[in-house]
């Protein structure tokens, strides 16, 4: 609005004003203001908002930060307030604006338009409402602030020249009637095209727990010497936490990743809330402009993977290893049963399993997982296929189907790769690609099961390297429903149930097999006839 225009046009306005009008010399650049019928504010205060102990918090609209705005009136009593607040901010109890407005003249039209407007000045300025709510009936539908965070693609800009600061104003032009509650949630933010944000899982996580200071002087700035191994998502390096003394691995994920922001908010949101003795715990995190760093506990003796492939690898006797098997197998089970919704990993393999000091096996790298309700069944989630060539389920391939069976499938593919210390896919002499499992499981039909043992295990106990291979076996069976649950397995492997003495060529005709076992496919105890 320039002037006020004809008076008949009857308005209501609240604005938010950064540029000072010089017909107005006693309102300053940065104001919020109830306008009614004129440019003229009947009420005007400084941006800001009343905290919790009472005093007066000033808030720049034009720095680009996200905010939230609240419009409250009540048609009976002709009260009119106004509340600000930065994004996320409860509303406060004090309203930065409150006056008595009658609006009767302004509502008395049976149709009326609401909605917002915006201008610039002199510099460039980009407007944005992300969200908002109305009701003229009562209190207004609260927010969905997961879905406006996923709309947010930066907040805090990197500082530049005064003549590229973008000025984001936002003006909501509302007209209300009777008893109205109006929530008005306004994000404001600078665009960037590179920067990225997602409040979703700020809110649950809470503020970073480490500065990228502490973290860059932790790796002595992320300096090779520190690498501990690099993948898709980026870099791991090992750090000591200088208040602590604390020894722990931080993952520096790279900007370039296809997936960085996703797998980062997963491990947080997700791992972050996970207690057991057989997962990696995960310390906290921090973010610098578009660095992602994730904190875990220090593992010094690295993944499973290295004992068993590295050319440089240690002998692993079989003590270790079934103990290694076990407790992967307990950490599934937390994940699939024990913990108050259902985890699907999607990437269970041996590179994803560290060792401790002791050797005891955690579970770790969560960024592909998945939570599910228990009520949910055998918690199946439809997905684009993600997880490890050799450790995916067939219906998972196909029909890109997550459940735990498919778990369960890559932790048996992952116990025939221990006892047999071979990676799940291998070539033959003739140059063709050859299964662990197939191999597995010829062996066995050919009563020589044991032949597949890796042979750097000299000294283990038969009837426990049986038990993981046929066990292996039937948990990367093919068809999903024959597999047993991580329950079963853990008796099984704990020696509190007896493994069936099957026919040695079950594993190979998935015709006829059903009559071997009988699973309860929705998510409960599985049992074997």
């Amino acid at each position: 609005m320039k002037s006020s225009g004809n008076g008949t046009n009857q308005l209501f306005v609240v604005e938010l004003d950064t540029i000072k009008n010089p017909q107005f010399s006693d309102i300053n650049d940065n104001h919020v203001g109830i306008d009614v019928n004129s440019i003229v504010s009947i009420n005007s205060h400084t941006a800001g908002y009343y905290a919790s102990n009472g005093m007066f918090s000033p808030l720049k609209l034009a720095s680009g930060q996200p905010m939230q705005v609240w419009v409250d009136y009540d048609g009976t009593s002709h009260n009119l307030s106004v509340s600000l607040a930065p994004y996320l901010e409860h509303k406060p109890q004090r309203p930065l604006l409150s006056s008595t407005v009658n609006l009767t003249s302004v509502l008395a039209n049976n149709s009326f338009y609401v909605g917002f407007s915006s201008s610039t000045g002199l510099l460039k300025s980009r407007h944005y409402i992300i969200g908002w709510s109305f009701n003229t009936t009562g209190k207004a539908q609260p927010l969905n602030y997961t879905s406006l965070s996923q709309v947010i693609e930066d907040v805090r800009p990197k500082p530049q020249t005064r003549s590229h600061i973008p000025r984001a104003i936002i003006v909501p032009v509302v007209t209300i009637s009777t008893v109205i509650v109006l929530v008005i949630c306004v994000v404001l933010y600078a665009l960037r095209k590179k920067a990225r944000n997602n409040f979703e899982w700020e809110i649950e996580a809470g503020p970073p727990s480490f500065t990228y200071k502490e973290l860059v002087s932790a790796t002595k700035g992320f300096s090779d010497a520190m690498l501990l191994g690099e993948g898709g998502f980026g870099k791991v390096y090992k750090g000591m936490l200088q208040t602590s003394k604390q020894n722990v691995a931080i993952k520096r994920v790279s900007p370039e990743s296809k997936q960085g922001m996703k797998e980062f908010i997963s491990e947080i949101m997700i791992l972050g809330h996970l207690r057991h003795r057989n997962l990696v715990q995960l310390l906290g995190y921090s973010r610098h402009r578009n660095e992602l760093l994730l904190v875990y506990d220090y593992m010094p003796n690295g993944s499973l993977d290295k004992f068993l492939h590295s050319q440089d690898r240690q002998d692993l006797d079989w003590v270790y290893r079934f103990n290694i098997i076990k407790g992967v197998a307990s950490g599934l089970f937390y994940l699939h049963e024990d913990w108050e919704k259902v985890v699907i990993h999607r990437d269970i393999k041996t590179s994803n399993v560290l060792l401790d000091g002791e050797m005891n096996a955690r579970l770790g790298d969560f960024s592909l997982a998945r939570l599910h309700n228990h009520e949910n069944g055998t918690g199946a989630h439809i997905t684009n296929i993600a997880g490890t060539q050799g450790y995916i389920a067939p219906e998972l391939a196909m029909l890109g189907r997550a459940t735990k069976a498919t778990d369960v499938f890559a932790f048996g593919v992952l116990m025939l790769e221990v006892a047999c210390g071979r990676h799940p896919i291998g070539v033959s002499y003739s140059g063709e690609q050859l299964l662990l499992k197939d191999c597995v499981r010829h062996t066995w039909e050919r009563d020589s099961i044991l032949a597949t043992v890796d042979p750097r295990l000299e000294d283990y106990i038969t009837e426990e390297v049986e038990l993981v291979l046929k066990l292996g076996l039937l948990c990367s069976y093919s068809i999903s429903s024959a597999r047993p649950s991580m329950r079963l397995i853990m008796q099984y492997l704990g020696k509190d149930a007896l493994f069936p003495d099957f026919q040695p060529s079950f594993p190979g005709r998935d015709e006829g097999f059903d009559q071997y076992i009988s699973v309860e496919n929705d998510g409960k105890r599985s049992t074997l006839s």
